[in-house]
């Protein structure tokens, strides 16, 4: 499969589907007029609890993603360094800020990533004898970091999109009344059970709940961009998206390169995961986030949807490059 081919299919399996609910949110608007305040509740106090604890708690984990978690938390930091220095040399209020550092320190692994690495480990050149023996590590390695994304997105995220409207103590007080918080961990402490929670009746409605979360949160989304001007070339838009999809998957490649050189052997397939995921677009939690606390949801809107768009392009070059930089032979 040559670069063009993947670049189509990626767009086709990846990017049409998300389109699609996005558009399907965004025509019942203009037909309806739908409560966006009633969606935004519904995903953070019902549909993403279900999703990340379902997600937590069925998540098969060992001490060997361990490195891949160290990793990721290196580039959620440097992210949140660049994106900040970035934001006060371009003269952004300290709102604006928050909302650039959170469009670029959180992507769409949840949504796009587990689904990219599917496609990317199970398609040549990663078939021996007509097998996908990388296919279960590098899902895995897509897990860990969602993992790391989900935990800090949804609290520190909702903290820092406070920031320059609320003070740091009814910013914290916002974040521990959304049930996410307490989702994360119930499901590390039920994972520790010696009872399978697959057996309980509970588990069936959590089941539907969590399933559900994509596409209320797709079509919630499509419902703010109906009411936002959107304008993908606008300067701030095209920065962000810039940090997101290029500096961003950098910054993975140099961590992990520096986390071999002086910690020790990674297995190339986690490492190239690390790369890959990194390159996906901006989560687009933030956007919900960025409406659910009132702070720039346009300007959030705009880079999610810009910085999806633009992937398109930018994620087979660096799927390309994580091949290449960390090579299985």
């Amino acid at each position: 499969m040559n670069l063009f081919e993947l670049i189509g299919h990626i767009f086709i399996n990846s990017m049409v589907p998300i389109f699609m609910l996005i558009g399907m949110g965004y025509v019942l608007d203009r037909k309806f007029k739908l409560d966006l305040y009633t969606l935004s509740k519904l995903n953070f106090y019902i549909l993403l609890p279900a999703f990340v604890f379902k997600a937590l708690y069925e998540a098969k984990f060992s001490w060997s993603t361990l490195e891949i978690v160290l990793c990721a938390i290196c580039v959620l930091i440097l992210n949140y360094i660049i994106s900040d220095i970035v934001g006060r040399l371009n003269g952004y209020d300290i709102a604006k800020i928050a909302t650039l550092k959170n469009c670029v320190m959180f992507n769409n692994c949840g949504n796009m990533g587990v689904a990219l690495a599917l496609f990317v480990f199970s398609n040549v050149p990663y078939v021996v004898n007509g097998t996908t023996p990388y296919a279960e590590l590098g899902i895995l390695s897509v897990v860990s970091i969602m993992v790391i994304q989900t935990i800090t997105s949804n609290t520190f995220g909702f903290y820092q999109a406070g920031a320059g409207r609320l003070s740091s103590r009814d910013a914290l007080r916002v974040v521990f009344h959304m049930p996410m918080v307490y989702a994360v961990p119930l499901a590390l402490l039920c994972k520790l059970l010696p009872y399978d929670l697959h057996n309980i009746f509970a588990y069936a409605p959590l089941t539907i709940f969590a399933q559900a979360f994509v596409g209320i949160a797709m079509l919630a989304l499509g419902v703010q961009i109906n009411r936002t001007p959107l304008n993908f070339f606008k300067s701030d838009v095209l920065l962000a998206s810039s940090l997101r999809l290029i500096v961003s998957p950098l910054l993975a490649a140099a961590v992990t390169v520096c986390f071999i050189l002086f910690y020790g052997p990674m297995h190339p397939i986690a490492a190239q995961t690390l790369v890959i995921t990194y390159s996906v677009p901006s989560a687009i939690n933030m956007a919900l986030i960025a409406i659910e606390m009132k702070n720039n949801p346009e300007y959030a809107t705009q880079v999610v949807m810009g910085s999806t768009i633009l992937s398109a392009v930018t994620m087979p070059i660096f799927i390309t490059l994580a091949y290449y930089l960390f090579p299985l032979y």
